[in-house]
């Protein structure tokens, strides 16, 4: 990659991915007109199959045959839109009332993200970001001293969340509505889980509250 710019606002696909495919269609339009010299017909007439072995009529080329001629191509995506997945999120929480203690017993999250380009991937970031929001609400702190000294600078002070705090994380992730601002009608995966965590196990905490003489809820 010559250029880019990092991967924020869940970008990596949505840009990335783009670009690839981009670089893609122009190798595809390079090989063609490769083919077409070996084969003496228009590049147009010149059709792209499996392991871009290139043909017309009976008449085939395979990719091996043109490399050396260094066949390279390059392709470019920009877009200042960004991409928003859409979703939905529920807590299902016990809390003691009398220690404060709350225990997550399941959280679920459903995501629509486009085209999904990698499902075991797409998975792992839904499923991942629910993680980090939880650790962000039930576990890290950031102490100061009285005099304003950083007290957890190190991850030897500052508490993150292991597979054994939040064991029952369920993902869902759709494609139903592909994005128009590129061509793989890709979203951002890795945010959706994330940004709503805080606000959906404070609710469930409130409802679980709501039943003080049951001594938990949900």
């Amino acid at each position: 990659m010559k250029e880019g710019f990092g991967s924020f606002h869940s970008r990596s696909v949505v840009m990335g991915g783009s670009a690839i495919l981009a670089a893609a269609d122009n190798l595809k339009k390079v090989i063609r007109q490769a083919a077409a010299r070996r084969l003496k017909c228009s590049p147009d007439e010149v059709a792209i199959g499996a392991g871009l072995a290139a043909s017309h009529g009976e008449k085939s080329i395979v990719l091996k045959e043109l490399a050396g001629e260094g066949l390279s191509a390059e392709g470019t995506f920009a877009n200042h839109r960004h991409t928003y997945a859409y979703g939905a999120a529920a807590a299902h929480v016990a809390v003691d009332p009398k220690t404060g203690h709350v225990e997550v017993i399941e959280y679920v999250t459903v995501e629509d993200i486009g085209r999904i380009i990698n499902p075991l991937t797409a998975m792992g970031q839904a499923v991942g970001a629910v993680v980090q929001g939880l650790g962000g609400t039930f576990l890290e702190h950031l102490q100061y001293d009285e005099d304003g000294q950083f007290l957890t600078a190190s991850l030897a002070d500052y508490l993150l969340p292991t597979a054994t705090d939040f064991p029952n994380v369920r993902a869902i992730v759709l494609e139903d509505s592909p994005s128009p601002n590129n061509p793989l009608g890709a979203k951002g995966a890795g945010e959706g889980g994330i940004v709503p965590v805080g606000g959906v196990v404070a609710n469930a905490v409130a409802a679980a509250l709501a039943f003080p003489l049951r001594g938990s809820g949900s």
